[in-house]
């Protein structure tokens, strides 16, 4: 894939090509969006860019041998370090400084794409403050993050920020329904539903999210179904997943209950059931709940006792 090829964010890519035409390319670049945004897409199609051996001046042809390599992941010069959950430990760091000292072998630019970057450890982190201070002119390093804050200051402090947005709706919308092939119905359910995250729709595609989705409502809006079993990270992500869907869910009644349009739902195509509900909750219990929620999935991210959130969740929720 190409830059013109890539949708939703021409700003950042339009800022990448502007270096590229003038050739003023910082030396380490930081990327930071929300997750599924395309922030890797782009690092990737930026390392095919800049060693294309085709005739683009600010893209990749896509068909010159360096474009084929990098897509396979397959070229010499161009690495990736980092993984959704693992931490990034000082051995990785170490053999990355190691790399970067060598002249390219083939490219015109060494690339070092170091995806999750906020899973730098201390040790890792104060290790590579130096590759970022003094990087060599042939290469670039590109940082990845969805989490900043995680981030040492000095090592932010290095980098030129870049800072993707999530897809509007409807680029994301059409994306869906023209390339991946997704009925329009779904497909505007998971544009509202994923936050601008191409990337969390297609996982929740593939993993069967929106087959059945009536039936998964219902089990949803039964307390008996938030009963965890033992706390672990796979179970945390499931919880996040469904207190988003129950998020949607309330954040729906309330906007029925004030005469949004239909358009304007997550669950457009359970309006009936929506004004149904609405009549058992008050326009402050709503807010309530919604509040909750949000604390909810707040208080995941900080290791507190799963099974008292979600009896805190219970008795707002089913307190009648």
């Amino acid at each position: 894939m190409a830059f013109r090829d890539i949708k939703g964010q021409e700003k950042i890519i339009e800022v990448l090509r502007n270096y590229m035409r003038a050739s003023r390319l910082a030396n380490t670049f930081l990327f930071v969006g929300p997750e599924g945004v395309g922030k890797k897409l782009v690092a990737q199609t930026f390392a095919k860019a800049l060693n294309c051996a085709g005739q683009q001046q600010d893209d990749s042809c896509d068909q010159c041998g360096s474009c084929r390599k990098i897509d396979a992941n397959q070229h010499a010069d161009v690495s990736i370090l980092g993984s959704d959950d693992e931490e990034i430990k000082i051995e990785q760091v170490r053999q990355l400084q190691a790399s970067i000292n060598l002249r390219p072998y083939e490219a015109r630019k060494k690339i070092f794409i170091i995806d999750n970057a906020h899973n730098l450890n201390p040790e890792s982190s104060n290790a590579f403050l130096k590759t970022l201070e003094e990087p060599p002119q042939d290469s670039v390093i590109i940082l990845l993050t969805a989490k900043p804050k995680m981030l040492f200051k000095t090592v932010i402090s290095r980098c030129q920020v870049l800072r993707f947005s999530g897809l509007a709706r409807d680029v994301l919308d059409r994306i869906l329904i023209n390339e991946y092939a997704v009925e329009r119905t779904q497909a505007h359910f998971l544009a509202y539903f994923c936050e601008g995250s191409l990337g969390k729709a297609l996982r929740l595609k593939e993993a069967g999210f929106l087959k059945n989705d009536r039936r998964g409502l219902e089990e949803l809006l039964r307390p008996s179904c938030w009963n965890i079993g033992k706390s672990t990270e796979q179970n945390r992500q499931f919880l996040k997943t469904r207190l988003n869907m129950l998020a949607g869910w309330f954040r729906d009644m309330y906007m029925v209950k004030i005469g949004l349009a239909h358009d304007g739902l997550i669950h457009a195509q359970e309006q009936e059931e929506l004004l149904r509900m609405m009549k058992r909750y008050s326009f402050s219990e709503l807010d309530g709940i919604f509040n909750t929620i949000c604390e909810t999935l707040f208080n995941l991210e900080r290791n507190i006792n799963v099974k008292l959130l979600i009896a805190n969740l219970q008795a707002t929720i089913w307190k009648n």
